[in-house]
């Protein structure tokens, strides 16, 4: 018997309209290779499931200090010994106030398929489809890739989220078969890429100017953070795109504000949020930037 190709994700999200053309079924894959200081899901960096711990859900029960084989819930306060916790999910199972929750589920192609056919008629009707983002996808190529093919096969359009960052071997695979690329560009100076979110641009610029060669339909994505990479790498990033553009007429650019939704999801796991004080933006900022943008040219996405 075939063995069933297995990936590891951390969520799936319904009738989204954000990720992609028309209404759509988001996939999120767990496992990123950067850590980006602004990061609002912090969940998915890791590869392997973890134990979400928020704090004032707990009615001090104790349950999870009885069913816990590692000993690594506090019986005081019920906080959880990372060092301890090999994240079983015992804890999250009897915690009916869901104070302990399990994060990272191993599922198949065919369980994602089945979750993204059922609303066929809604893709169908407003022109919307599949995005599979993260975390960061091209971890898990293999299963990736095979899910965007089950998903073509069904006539079902796909998208990829992505940071680019990888091997292009395996990275073209992935973006050959996805129908259209949200591609993040973070820092344009690879020092600043590299203290931003730990690891080298070099990867991911290179692969954001193959794959606009291919002729695929990519929309860059800009996180502006302030302070971080606003400013002068804007004027870079524009840039950047507009000489993409003039091999790949299907390549855009979107600005995305900063907000720190996600600031709380560090506390649950027991890390600091290094941009703790920082406030979050209003789409309406980022006017000036855009503005910059369409003097160079660029296709630019509202």
């Amino acid at each position: 018997m075939k063995e069933k190709r297995t990936g590891i994700i951390f969520n799936t999200q319904k009738f989204s309209i954000h990720d992609g053309g028309g209404i759509r079924t988001l996939i999120f894959m767990k496992g990123c290779p950067l850590r980006c200081i602004w990061c609002s899901n912090p969940e998915s960096q890791r590869p392997e499931p973890e134990i979400i711990d928020v704090k004032t859900n707990c009615i001090g029960c104790g349950d999870c200090v009885c069913v816990c084989p590692k000993e690594a819930v506090n019986p005081l306060n019920f906080q959880i010994d990372r060092g301890k916790c090999d994240a079983c999910g015992l804890c999250a199972k009897s915690c009916y106030a869901q104070a302990k929750k399990l994060t990272g589920q191993v599922v198949t192609v065919e369980e994602l398929v089945n979750i993204a056919v059922k609303d066929q008629v809604i893709y169908r009707n407003s022109g919307g489809g599949v995005t599979v983002g993260g975390g960061e996808p091209l971890t898990q190529p293999d299963f990736v890739y095979e899910f965007l093919r089950a998903c073509s096969m069904r006539n079902i359009h796909t998208a990829i989220e992505t940071c680019g960052f990888g091997d292009w071997s395996e990275v073209e695979k992935v973006f050959r078969q996805a129908d259209q690329i949200l591609f993040d560009l973070k820092c344009m100076d690879e020092e600043k890429h590299r203290a931003y979110t730990g690891v080298s641009n070099k990867s991911i610029l290179l692969n954001a100017e193959k794959a606009a060669a291919s002729g695929k339909e990519i929309r860059f994505r800009v996180p502006v953070i302030p302070g971080v990479n606003d400013g002068e790498n804007i004027r870079q990033t524009g840039a950047f795109v507009r000489g993409l553009q003039r091999q790949n007429s299907q390549v855009k650019v979107e600005l995305l504000p900063y907000h720190n939704f996600g600031k709380d999801k560090y506390k649950w796991l027991g890390r600091k949020y290094d941009l703790g004080s920082l406030e979050r933006m209003e789409k309406e900022e980022l006017g000036r930037y855009y503005k910059v943008l369409e003097e160079l040219g660029c296709n630019v996405v509202y």
